[in-house]
């Protein structure tokens, strides 16, 4: 067999392979052996029908394309193993340039892991940004335990205000006519909080037990159910009982509530332990981060398509695997959030970018400093689960499966990667941005705020700090 890698461009390549009349025989050959159990014909038993009689019966071209098949495969795998920089990615296409009984010709074209240009990754200096205690994270731990343990009793007689919590029924409709998921009874709502649309909670305020209040709303133009967007609605509710907020004290009674606590002072210290623990691992990670996130946006690499596409199309099952969880598919998801499917796969292209060129990045730094995993290595790892989960060695390996083992090699691969940078380069630390917490529309520093990830209420403050 011979063969010849032709470049076309940085993403694509082909394999020219050929095989003269001798070699082709003994292709057709090997077919013929591995099929000929399924060949009956008259006067031979099964699977001792003669090549010749078969071929003279179904043509005699009846093995060529297996044989194709088997000749293209050995072609591929040959390539492969004997040129490092033919890294072949997705589905190649076969095609078959002439084929006689003199031998055969063909052409598999197919997509490659590009060469990646990789920015500078010794000897550098790396700055990460880390966070430090501070008193003001124990006293958010303990107003965030305080809210926990916040309930909430009737008033008789109370008029309802903005951070009270009113039980109500209520019924909506459109035009007269009820809608779907416009109706509850015993619904606890705290007015101001803005859990629902337009104006709804300040038209509840001023209110007592036993009032019935027409709520007048308009549905904004981008709600996701499109069927409600736009238009005015009229909830007739009824006000069950006013209720006022039970905020716990933070004192020793409250450290006890809390859990196997003496008093505040033991309770403070748990906590403050806990927030270390955590800062730790946090800042162990962002570092992890900041090494490699550098390499990556600095390296400069073309991203083959099909490899895009394959990670967008995890994306999206991992998309559609959490929403199983909460009783929700794809369309539906859709349909919610005023999108299409189509609109969501668009939205997470850059998400999809994002991790191919990281995976390309980490292949070659990896592949340039020749690291790998060692038997005696997986071992090891698999020791220190095995002592977890009170196993043997041999009872652990027996439950890995191999995509397990795969995911174990690949993070002892990754820890070696990491480490390796550490000790190549000036690892310099800075302290991070404080973040603000955001409380009704305001952050602690006092701004106004837009919310986005790290926030109290599950949001970044996009403030003036």
């Amino acid at each position: 067999m011979e063969y010849k890698i032709i470049k076309k461009s940085e993403l694509t390549q082909e394999l020219k392979i050929s095989i003269n009349a001798q070699e082709w025989k003994k292709a057709v050959e090997k077919v013929y052996e591995e099929q000929k159990g399924k060949y009956t014909l008259q006067g031979f038993r099964k699977g001792k029908v003669p090549q010749k009689i078969i071929e003279q019966n179904y043509g005699n071209t009846v093995f060529w394309e297996d044989a194709i098949t088997e000749v293209a495969n050995d072609g591929f795998r040959k390539a492969i193993a004997e040129n490092k920089d033919f890294d072949p990615v997705g589905s190649p296409n076969l095609n078959v340039d002439k084929v006689d009984d003199k031998g055969l010709e063909l052409t598999i074209t197919t997509e490659v892991v590009p060469p990646v240009k990789l920015a500078k990754y010794k000897d550098t200096t790396i700055k990460v940004p880390v966070k430090k205690y501070s008193e003001k994270m124990l006293d958010e731990e303990l107003k965030h335990a305080q809210i926990h343990k916040t309930t909430d009793r009737p008033v008789d007689g109370k008029v309802s205000e903005n951070g009270d919590i009113v039980v109500i029924d209520f019924v909506g409709s459109i035009d007269g006519v009820e809608f779907d998921g416009g109706k509850a009874e015993n619904h606890k709502l705290e007015l101001g909080s803005k859990s629902f649309i337009d104006n709804f909670e300040d038209q509840l305020v001023g209110h007592k037990k036993g009032d019935k209040v027409d709520v007048n709303v308009t549905f904004p133009k981008d709600y996701g159910a499109k069927e409600l967007a736009g238009k005015k609605a009229l909830f007739k509710c009824t006000i069950k009982s006013v209720n006022e907020k039970v905020v716990p004290e933070i004192n020793d009674e409250f450290a006890k509530a809390m859990g196997d606590y003496k008093n505040l002072e033991e309770y403070k210290k748990d906590v403050e332990a806990q927030i270390k623990y955590d800062l730790e691992h946090q800042n162990k990670q962002v570092e992890e981060d900041s090494i490699l996130k550098e390499i990556i946006e600095k390296s400069e690499v073309q991203l083959p398509p099909v490899l895009v596409q394959e990670n967008l199309d995890n994306i999206m099952k991992d998309l559609e695997y959490r929403l199983a969880y909460q009783g929700l598919n794809l369309a539906d998801y859709a349909k919610y959030t005023n999108q299409t499917v189509e609109k969501l796969r668009q939205d997470r292209m850059k998400d999809a970018e994002h991790v191919t060129k990281t995976k390309l990045v980490l292949e070659a730094l990896v592949k340039a400093e020749n690291l790998s995993v060692s038997t005696d290595e997986a071992n090891k790892k698999l020791e220190e689960i095995a002592k977890i989960q009170n196993k043997t060695l041999e009872q652990v390996k027996k439950d890995t499966n191999s995509h397990a083992m795969d995911r174990l090699y690949s993070d002892i691969l990754m820890d070696k990667l990491v480490a390796f940078l550490k000790s190549n380069n000036k690892i310099e630390t800075v302290e991070a941005k404080s973040e603000c917490s955001c409380h009704d529309g305001h952050c602690d520093c006092g701004d106004d705020c837009e919310c986005g990830d790290d926030c109290d209420c599950g949001d970044d403050c996009n403030c003036n700090k």
